[in-house]
């Protein structure tokens, strides 16, 4: 019994170390995948020296490394993105990069090029004139220099499209109002407010004396408004049919 017992003593020394050594080897094993061999030391953490030696040795290293890869740089910028990278930055004013368009004759019409020519009428014989017509007529002469101002700014040769003169009249509204002449006849002062300041009165009464409506009716006509009021025959524009009454 004694030498059993010794024997087993023995046995049990020798397979505890046995167990730590075949330990130790898998763990090994297990810590490093299959077909990478593990580093030494030296090997994993190397020197500046011997860093710049394994490029000597043929392994290139870049310069310069991208922060992000290409994939994840974002999409290349396109022809839209460009154009609107060459627009002023918003600290330009707006007038500066969309200048506001000249003021239109009506809402409903496209703008169109003003021709301007040097007046050959002095601007104080266009300012007796404009007093001359609106006496005349009996348009308030604050009136009429409003719309000779907004209209051609007081050049007698401004062309815009169909409009002519002084106040911009068509030259068949100023042959309803009586004128027989042509068109290029109309660029004269005289002429012109004597023909445009009796069509500006007709608009004048429609508007009941109101200078923001009269010019509006000025700008855009003003027939419809007159006859609904009857005054077709007052401002020249036509005649007001007249209601018969039915006999009892």
């Amino acid at each position: 019994m004694p030498a059993s017992k010794n024997g087993l003593l023995i046995g049990l020394v020798l397979g505890a170390g046995l167990l730590a050594g075949c330990s130790t080897t898998r763990l090994d094993q297990a810590a490093v995948p299959q077909g990478i061999s593990p580093l030494s030391e030296p090997e994993a953490f190397m020197a500046d020296g011997e860093a710049s030696g394994a490029s000597e040795a043929g392994v290139v290293l870049p310069e310069e490394v991208a922060v992000l890869p290409s994939s994840y740089a974002g999409p290349t910028p396109t022809e839209e993105a460009y154009v609107l990278a060459s627009l002023p930055s918003t600290d330009t004013p707006a007038r500066d990069v969309f200048p506001e368009p000249p003021e239109a004759r009506t809402p409903d019409e496209p703008a169109k090029d003003i021709v301007w020519a040097a007046p050959d009428t002095p601007r104080g014989e266009v300012d007796r004139l404009i007093a001359k017509y609106a006496a005349h007529y009996e348009v308030p002469e604050s009136l009429v220099r409003r719309v000779v101002k907004r209209e051609s700014n007081f050049n007698p040769k401004a062309r815009n499209g169909p409009y002519w003169g002084l106040m911009q009249i068509l030259p068949q509204t100023a042959k309803g109002m009586g004128y027989k002449g042509t068109a290029q006849g109309l660029l004269d002062a005289e002429t012109n407010l004597k023909y445009a300041v009796k069509y500006l009165r007709g608009a004048y009464l429609t508007a009941d004396g109101n200078h923001d409506q009269a010019v509006r009716f000025y700008a855009r006509g003003y027939y419809y408004d007159a006859k609904r009021r009857g005054l077709l025959d007052e401002t020249g524009l036509g005649k007001d049919r007249k209601r018969r009454r039915q006999s009892v």
